[in-house]
């Protein structure tokens, strides 16, 4: 047997039981690891470090003082979540509707002030409801001050009510105004100039005594009768032709003349106005009649001195000359004639060898009458 203490044959194979009673061979130690460095001993720490201050490593080191931690910028302030809204749901800020509330202070004092004024205050009614509509959008959106949309509101309800009291007002005022108005025709007006408590009207007799008189007569042509044509003077004395509705005529003389009778005039009646410097007043008589088959308004006939300003013919044209007064004429039928007084402002000198314009609304030509 051999030793084992012997190298055993590296190509063999076979291993060599121990021999009983001898102990086994022992193997050598695996390498152990290396030893752990030693554990320092547990620092005693204070308290804790403020923003990276190391703690303090004594016990004995007095704790730190702590004020309120500084906020970062752009940090939502204290006590709110970042990203909040600060209204209420559904609340939108008053700055987005604050102009509401103007507008309709404004648009309401103006329809208050211009609704007064009749026709106008139809616009400022729509004013007025747009002030109303925008002033109550603002305070119950609650949109800017609330004050400020209240007072919108109520200057604009007061300026809508009263649009629509003054449109009704107004516009009952003119229907009636028109209503009562006179109904002009074609028949001359028979009112008289002044009123008289001793005369009374009579329902069946229009006429008043001193009213010229229609006579009847033969409805032909005067001797020396003239169609009237513009440029034609037609001699004193003698007669002008009217045309109108075509086919039917009327003819016109002056009777009588007085060209100075402003004495006359004034006092006839007080309210006839004193003649402007270089006028004085002439008092006419003319003589109508009827030759056509309709009936002749021989009261419409106006008179105006030729050369005169229009603006002082038609003063004289409203002066009341003595009875009989030919503005009160009736109406001519077939063969009637009338004579009747109008007056007119004729030059201080010179008067006499002047020309009388006559013109009747029904006519269609005017008649130019030699006063001399």
């Amino acid at each position: 047997m051999s030793d084992p203490r012997e190298p055993s044959d590296p190509d063999s194979t076979e291993k060599t039981p121990a021999t009983p009673g001898e102990p086994a061979p022992s193997m050598p130690p695996f390498p152990s690891a290396p030893p752990a460095p030693p554990v320092p001993p547990a620092p005693t720490y204070g308290a804790p470090s403020v923003y990276g201050t190391p703690a303090s490593t004594s016990s004995s080191a007095p704790p730190p003082v702590y004020g309120p931690r500084p906020t970062p910028a752009g940090a939502p302030p204290s006590g709110q979540l970042p990203y909040t809204n600060p209204y209420a749901p559904g609340q939108i800020p008053p700055s987005r509707g604050g102009w509401m509330g103007i507008v309709s202070l404004i648009l309401g004092g103006l329809a208050l002030l211009v609704c007064w004024v009749p026709f106008l205050n139809v616009v400022t009614v729509f004013g007025a409801i747009g002030g109303l509509v925008l002033g109550l959008i603002a305070l119950f959106r609650k949109f800017g001050s609330r004050a400020l949309s209240l007072t919108g509101t109520i200057v604009s309800a007061v300026a809508f009510i009263l649009s629509v009291v003054l449109i009704v007002i107004y516009t009952v005022s003119f229907v009636s105004a028109i209503d009562s108005a006179p109904d002009y025709d074609d028949n001359p007006s028979t009112s008289k100039p002044y009123s008289d408590p001793s005369e009374t009207d009579s329902p069946d007799d229009e006429s008043y005594p001193g009213d010229p008189t229609a006579v009847p007569g033969d409805p032909t042509p005067s001797a020396g009768a003239t169609v009237c044509a513009a440029g034609t003077a037609i001699g004193f004395g003698k007669a002008g032709i009217f045309t109108y509705d075509d086919e039917n005529q009327a003819e016109v003389t002056i009777s009588d003349v007085k060209l100075n009778a402003t004495d006359e005039m004034l006092n006839a009646y007080s309210f006839n106005d004193t003649p402007p410097d270089g006028y004085q007043y002439a008092i006419f008589s003319l003589t109508i009649k009827q030759l056509g088959a309709d009936e002749f308004p021989a009261g419409a006939t106006r008179a105006i001195f030729s050369g005169v300003a229009d603006d002082i013919a038609s003063s004289a044209d409203i002066a009341v000359p003595p009875e009989p007064q030919l503005i009160f004429a009736p109406d001519l039928m077939p063969g009637e004639s009338v004579t009747g007084n109008i007056a007119v402002y004729v030059p201080t000198s010179g008067a006499e060898t002047g020309s009388l314009l006559l013109r009747n609304y029904l006519a269609d030509n005017v008649c130019e009458m030699k006063v001399g």
